[in-house]
């Protein structure tokens, strides 16, 4: 199957409500690429728009930590999106393998996030859902967020269409001004990745619960438990990035800054390659492995 008469889909790499991902060839510029189609039958105008919005989001942020947007266009009575395709693990398949990580290497991970956020930021987009699964990891090592599927631009107030005492995104990760459905900023970004950072270095995020809504709880009203295991200024800064109070929190320039010193405080070693998978359902964060 070909779209817009120039990519040629070759094989589905993820399905969910919010669409499909296929790997591509751009047949014009001999180039494999993934795009991901929105599904006729959830192409309403609130879907239509959210797409849209993924596209321009994706498309004004440059940095080789954000995944690229090429192209965005109509197809039948839905549209799609096509996007660098990127070959490796996402950071949730990385977490089941080992577990946690050492300080030197979450460091290493949470400062490319951070950059790439640092420059979303700078071009007025919020991610609003940075969580494992959102963060890819190339075979060399390099981080990429992935899916802007609900980022808004700050100066947009009228584009938040979540209906209302109605929350998106991943409860594990969403900062208390989100959870408690209130207006936030890019600061809501950097208390997801501190989220992020906290698994990473302890093998769970900060707060768990038996249901969503008693996880929204917990970042609203409770502090998380200290990682006695992070060394004091490591562990400092991490509850920093998840203050309850958004003024409280670094910006994402600065934990990137912190965090590339973090990195090289620590005893660290070269990243190495890591292992692909052999086929695409091998698993779920295979080859751009956007959620859906």
């Amino acid at each position: 199957m070909r779209i817009a008469n120039r990519y040629q889909l070759e094989a589905v790499l993820g399905r969910g409500g919010m669409g499909e991902v296929w790997r591509a060839t751009d047949e014009l510029l001999g180039r494999p690429v993934a795009i991901k189609l929105l599904p006729p039958e959830h192409s309403d105008a609130r879907a239509m728009e959210r797409f849209r919005r993924e596209a321009h989001a994706g498309a004004v942020v440059n940095n080789p930590h954000v995944i690229g947007v090429h192209d965005f266009g109509p197809y039948g009575d839905s549209c799609y999106l096509v996007m660098e395709l990127v070959d490796g693990n996402n950071l949730a398949a990385e977490l089941r393998r080992k577990g946690s990580f050492d300080p030197s290497s979450a460091a290493w991970i949470a400062a490319q996030v951070a950059e790439g956020l640092a420059a979303a930021h700078s071009e007025g987009v919020v991610h609003r859902d940075i969580k494992p699964g959102n963060l890819l990891i190339t075979a060399d090592r390099t981080v990429k967020i992935a899916d802007f599927g609900i980022a808004r631009f700050v100066a947009d107030t009228a584009a938040d269409d979540t209906p209302p005492g109605h929350v998106l995104g991943t409860s594990y990760y969403l900062a208390p001004e989100r959870a408690s459905a209130q207006p936030s900023g890019p600061a809501a970004d950097v208390y997801s990745l501190g989220c992020v950072l906290y698994q990473l270095l302890t093998g769970d995020p900060p707060f768990v619960a038996d249901t969503p809504t008693g996880v929204l709880r917990r970042h609203v009203h409770e502090c998380p438990a200290q990682p006695d295991q992070v060394h004091r200024n490591f562990r400092r800064y991490l509850l920093r990035m998840l203050a309850k109070n958004p003024t409280d929190r670094p910006n994402a320039a600065d934990v990137a800054t912190w965090c590339w010193h973090t990195y090289l405080k620590y005893p660290h070693r070269k990243p190495r390659r890591i292992p692909l998978p052999t086929t695409p359902a091998a698993d779920t964060a295979q080859a751009t492995a956007f959620t859906l």
